[in-house]
């Protein structure tokens, strides 16, 4: 029986959005944070000093190959997602790999796959999810206080907050626009707080109409705006819209809410910024309609401590490898279904095989 290690050895590579790995693993038990890789040398010199951190690399295959790390986040371009995740694995490391989990399904499957052969844990950063407010939202679904849940919406939008970097707008480095940058955690959201149901068929729309605007020098092949509707096999139906850019009434906000038959759940944040009142509980009481506010739920912790805990006790992630599939899978139907302006139904596109490369779709 082997031992469980008293601390794992993190590592993140890319610290432009790796800032929020580096203090989760500083702040989580049982694991040091070892070292820090950006091809930037001035950057990650100055986040070593920072933070105490003794081995820094600026080439994300030497701190994989340094034998200085057990686990490490992978916060890089998309289309690097797949091909590090494997190069880690081969090397004998765990991965926490930046959302979306890969550019397509064919690239997530093939990765699941690869940490199964290893042996190590794959987990996908879907840290909203943890946020206490969702939590707090997901045991008021599961306690049936909001009875059967029918219908969930959300929305991101943004009125200007199109990237300015190839990474994110060319299709050959991201893999989509708006709706994989932002809509993957909105959906991952969802499916999370309705238990991951199993998704019948799906209907979207993706634009493109800011960036002659927004992103003048630059080439911009990625949707700006989407919306999508998704029908569950048990009956629930799921609504999003999307967008880096619109002509919207406030300059950046976000909306959860779900609909069931004993009472309904709202969340609403401007900006990032929650507060004391940003989950609302809606339900009849002795016939008068009430609305309740969540306030202070306890702290759930990051998914950077729920995998250091993971690896060291040998159990499976919250996060897990299969919930970065379905979302993969999902986005690649609603691109599927915007490029051809029908309807995708989900068992035909994926059920039973290995997608080909044509249906690994991405926006035209």
């Amino acid at each position: 029986m082997s031992q469980t290690p008293d601390f794992v050895r993190a590592g993140v590579i890319g610290l432009n959005f790796g800032k929020a790995h580096v203090n989760s693993y500083l702040a989580s038990p049982n694991c040091r944070l070892t070292a820090l890789c950006d091809i930037n040398k001035p950057l990650v010199d100055a986040a070593a000093r920072e933070f105490g951190v003794e081995h820094t690399f600026t080439s994300a295959e030497e701190l994989i190959k340094s034998g200085t790390v057990d686990l490490v986040s992978l916060c890089v371009p998309n289309v690097l997602h797949a091909p590090l995740t494997h190069l880690a694995l081969e090397n004998g490391l765990h991965v926490l790999v930046e959302k979306p989990m890969a550019m397509n399904t064919v690239e997530a499957q093939r990765m699941i796959a690869a940490a199964e052969r290893a042996g190590r844990r794959l987990a996908i950063h879907f840290n909203h999810r943890m946020n206490s407010y969702v939590q707090a939202m997901r045991r008021y679904v599961e306690s049936g206080d909001l009875g059967d849940i029918y219908f969930a919406r959300t929305y991101w939008h943004r009125r200007r907050g199109i990237p300015n970097r190839p990474g994110f707008i060319s299709k050959l480095q991201s893999g989509g626009g708006a709706m994989i940058d932002l809509g993957v955690h909105q959906l991952d959201q969802l499916l999370f707080l309705l238990g991951h149901p199993e998704i019948q068929s799906l209907s979207a729309q993706v634009y493109t109409k800011f960036d002659k605007l927004d992103v003048p020098a630059m080439t911009m092949d990625v949707d700006d705006f989407s919306v999508a509707f998704v029908r569950c096999a048990n009956g629930v139906t799921m609504e999003m819209e999307i967008s880096w850019a619109s002509h919207h009434d406030v300059d950046e906000n976000r909306l959860i809410q779900l609909y069931g038959t004993e009472g309904g759940a709202r969340r609403y944040l401007v900006g990032y910024q929650g507060g004391p009142q940003d989950l609302a509980i809606f339900r009849r009481r002795h016939g008068a309609l009430t609305e309740e506010h969540v306030t202070s739920p306890p702290d759930m912790g990051t998914v950077q401590s729920d995998l250091v805990d993971a690896i060291r006790t040998g159990r499976d992630p919250l996060v897990r490898p299969e919930h970065g599939l379905v979302t993969m899978q999902i986005l690649d139907a609603l691109y599927e279904s915007s490029r051809t302006g029908r309807e995708v139904l989900f068992d035909e596109m994926f059920r039973g095989k290995l997608p080909t490369e044509k249906h690994a779709a991405t926006p035209a």
